[in-house]
């Protein structure tokens, strides 16, 4: 694997957001990301708690993009994806660990896919669990929807570390990122 830079995105006219733009709508159902328009306004309101961080390797080829919360108890992962072509070859790897780096004594914690919800699902929870997450099986965890007229979507925990109150993160995850 190369080498990969990973940068924060701090201004919303940024020419890497075009690329990012596309990945995130090809990788991820419409149930599961934000309008383009609100991710956007995050950045370029400079949110607090919200960090869009992207992936290039040696010679500035974008590798992919990942979106971190700054939660009162946890570092909280939104999205995480790879260009298509570069899947498999470690660069998702490379992007999680320093995120987890960046967590340092918070656990840093993301929402998967249920195990039986398709085949990418299984490969995905084993990738996170690699990389040192512990799935949270037993809790029952809904994403609320990001806009109206979309449904909440039953997704499962993967943290670092354990969370203190699971309910507590879950207020300040729904409240802070999903605003509800």
């Amino acid at each position: 694997m190369s080498t990969i830079k990973i940068t924060q995105i701090t201004n919303a006219d940024d020419p890497a957001l075009a690329r990012v733009h596309t990945l995130y709508h090809n990788s991820f159902p419409k149930e599961e990301r934000r309008p383009w328009e609100l991710l956007v306004d995050l950045i370029a309101t400079q949110f607090p708690y919200f960090k869009l961080y992207v992936a290039h390797d040696e010679t500035d080829n974008f590798v992919g993009f990942i979106t971190l919360w700054n939660l009162p108890t946890a570092l909280y992962v939104e999205h995480l994806a790879v260009e298509p072509s570069l899947r498999g070859s470690g660069s998702g790897g490379i992007i999680i660990d320093e995120a987890i780096k960046r967590a340092g004594d918070l656990p840093l914690v993301l929402e998967v896919e249920l195990p039986e919800t398709g085949p990418d699902a299984p490969r995905r929870i084993a990738f996170y669990k690699r990389h040192g997450f512990e799935a949270m099986e037993d809790y029952t965890y809904f994403q609320p929807p990001y806009a109206p007229g979309l449904p909440d979507v039953q997704l499962m925990l993967m943290t670092t570390r354990p969370l203190a109150d699971p309910n507590e993160f879950v207020i300040h995850l729904h409240t802070i990122v999903y605003n509800q």
